[in-house]
Order: structure tokens, then C-alpha cells, then sequence
């Protein structure tokens, strides 16, 4: 396979390696995130939930005409209370103002010893420039989150393709390779398979097993191989008759050798073509789940509970409009760029635009 004209009929095209460009940034955060370089910990058990009375808190959200402008931590401090009073730290003369809606009264700061009880909420005083996109109502860091969806969309799309795959090459090859009785076998089990809507299949089959990552992963690549089989199936189809694979057979090679060494080289471009529609429909697919709430645990940041977690907090509040946003142009982003490579590959494939 030419690939290195392959690789020069892409250079040429500028969307195409600037959506590559855009993947290859991703997968370098993604990878500095999962080995604990970039981003901060988000998971469930550092989540804050109730601070003490006095320990130093920063703003979660600005607030301004009683609504949410924009997704970011105030220079000056705020408790926001259960109770819909906010409390603001600056002292005056020795005394703290709260205020309930438009409604501002002081008074002595023994008045916090009182409000204990009404569970503050707050985040830890970090400087502004550590909230880009702000904080969720829970107080998280919304790039911290987003960055930590990023690493669990490249581990679902690159572990669910390391299972599915290899299914579909496999059952593909030989249906196409020996024809017959085995043919006929391959193309009863791909039909099965996609008579079933898939995503009604993952949805029952996750019903029954437990909210975790890995029962996820194996779902999504058992159910999600049967588009590669059939064409993997139909290229083996055409090239076992051509002449170097009737070389092959008269030098006496075995057919594993002649499937694995001669003919599956040769229809590897399908597979790296799928390989990049596979990966959006993967991390579709867990964004999905988890948004109906049968996917995986909600303690994982993933896009998917991300985008489910800021419902809830569109109906709490509905001005909290950032950690939604921030989630969907990640995920537009990466989809649109990895959408757009598989194109651009497909053309640089096709013989007739090698000619």
C-alpha cells in the first residue's frame, strides 16, 4: 500500500491536518491528564460538600442582578447557603453582611455559629486565573472536568476499537476467505446481530450488569463490529481470487498465512478508515448511556456525566450554562476532527484519485 502517497495526498489537504493536528493535541492532553501531569482531581471523594465555619473559601459562581454572567470565581469571597441566603466575608466595622435576594442586613460574626447548621458550601481559595471556565454548583473546576472527559473519550474509543476490531477482522475474513458453509455462518451471525437496534441492545444488556467503565467498554465493542465484518468480508471477497494470493496458494502456503500475511495487509486501509467513524460512535455512545443514566458510575468524569450533570443543574439554576457548553464543543470538537480525518483518508485511499 503507497503510503507514503497516501500521506502526501493528505498534506495537501489544509482541513485535514488541521483536524489532525487538533486530534494529536488532544490525545497529548489526554495523555497528561491520565498520568496525573495536568488537571486536578476530580473525582467523587474530593467533590467539597460542607467547609467549616472560618476556613477560607473563594466565590463558586459571580453573581450579579441575582443571576450567573459568566462561569468564574470572584475576587472577593461569598458562602452560598442551603438556605438561599448569601454570605459574604467581607467584614465592615466588625460586622458580616447577608443578604436574601435584593435584601442586605449585618450583623455580628457570631451570627456564623448559627448558620452552621444550614450546610455551607464553598471551594477552596485558589487565585482567578485557576478557573478559566469556572465551577460547577458543586464547586469542581469545569476545564478540570472537561480535561478529564477528554482521557475517558480517548480510553473508550481506542479500548472499545481494541475489542471490536479484531472481532470483526476475524469473522470478516473468514466468511469472505472460505466462502460456503462458513460464509453462510458469518453472514447469519452479522445479520443477528444487526437485526437488533443497537442502541436498544446496550441498553439491555447494561440494565443487568453493574454502573462501572469496564462493563461499558466490553458493551459498546461487542455490539459495534458488524459494519468493519461486512466490509472487511466483502474485501476478502475480491481479493482471494486475485494472482498473488493463487501464488500463494500454488507455493503451498497455509491460509492463516495467506489471510494474515498476504490479504489482510491489503484491506488494512478499511480498517484504519473505521477506526476513525468507530471512535465518534463510541464516545457518542457513552455520552448517550450515561445521559439516560445506565452508564458508567457517575463519580467518572466523562462527557457523558458531565453533560448529565449539568441538566441537573440547568433545572437548579438555570443561568449555569458553562459546564454544558464547555462539554459540548469538546465533544463537537473532537467528533468534527476526527469525522473530518476519516474523510480525508477515505479520498486519499480511493485508487481512483491515485491515478
Amino acid at each position: 500500500m503507497p503510503w507514503r502517497e497516501v500521506w502526501r495526498i493528505l498534506r495537501k489537504d489544509r482541513l485535514a491536518m488541521i483536524s489532525l493536528t487538533v486530534i494529536t493535541i488532544c490525545a497529548v492532553l489526554a495523555a497528561l491528564v491520565h498520568f496525573g501531569i495536568l488537571a486536578e482531581d476530580v473525582s467523587e471523594t474530593h467533590r467539597l460538600r460542607r467547609i467549616e465555619i472560618g476556613e477560607p473559601s473563594a466565590f463558586l459562581l459571580r453573581m450579579q442582578r441575582e443571576e450567573l454572567v459568566r462561569p468564574f470565581a470572584l475576587d472577593s469571597w461569598i458562602w452560598l447557603l442551603s438556605n438561599g441566603l448569601a454570605l459574604e466575608s467581607a467584614e465592615m466595622h466588625g460586622m458580616i453582611r447577608l443578604r436574601r435576594g435584593r435584601d442586605w442586613s449585618y450583623h455580628p460574626p457570631t451570627v456564623l455559629i448559627q448558620l452552621q447548621e444550614h450546610g455551607i458550601v464553598g471551594l477552596l481559595r485558589r487565585e482567578a486565573w485557576a478557573y478559566p471556565l469556572g465551577t460547577n454548583l458543586d464547586g469542581q473546576n469545569v476545564l478540570s472536568i472537561l480535561l478529564h472527559g477528554l482521557r475517558w473519550a480517548f480510553i473508550i474509543g481506542v479500548v472499545t476499537s481494541l475489542i471490536a476490531i479484531p472481532i470483526a477482522v476475524v469473522i470478516g475474513s473468514l466468511g469472505g476467505y472460505f466462502g460456503g458453509i462458513v460464509d453462510d455462518i458469518v453472514v447469519w451471525i452479522y445479520s443477528t446481530f444487526a437485526s437488533v437496534p443497537q442502541l436498544l441492545l446496550l441498553i439491555a444488556l447494561l440494565t443487568f450488569m453493574d454502573k462501572s467503565m469496564m462493563n461499558v467498554l466490553i458493551v459498546i465493542g461487542v455490539t459495534t463490529w458488524v459494519d468493519l465484518c461486512r466490509l472487511v468480508r466483502a474485501e476478502f471477497f475480491k481479493h482471494k481470487e486475485r494472482e498473488y494470493v493463487l501464488a500463494a496458494r500454488s507455493l503451498g502456503q497455509t491460509h492463516t498465512r495467506i489471510i494474515f500475511r498476504h490479504i489482510l495487509p491489503n484491506v488494512s486501509h478499511i480498517v484504519i478508515i473505521t477506526f476513525t467513524i468507530r471512535f465518534v460512535q463510541a464516545v457518542s455512545l457513552e455520552v448517550f448511556l450515561s445521559y439516560v443514566g445506565i452508564g458508567v458510575d457517575p463519580s467518572l468524569a466523562t462527557w457523558g456525566q458531565v453533560i448529565s450533570a449539568a441538566k441537573d443543574e440547568l433545572a437548579r439554576q438555570p443561568s449555569v450554562w458553562w459546564p454544558l457548553t464547555g462539554a459540548t464543543v469538546f465533544l463537537f470538537i473532537l467528533s468534527l476532527a476526527f469525522s473530518i480525518v476519516g474523510d480525508s483518508l477515505r479520498d486519499a485511499l480511493d485508487p481512483k484519485l491515485r491515478t
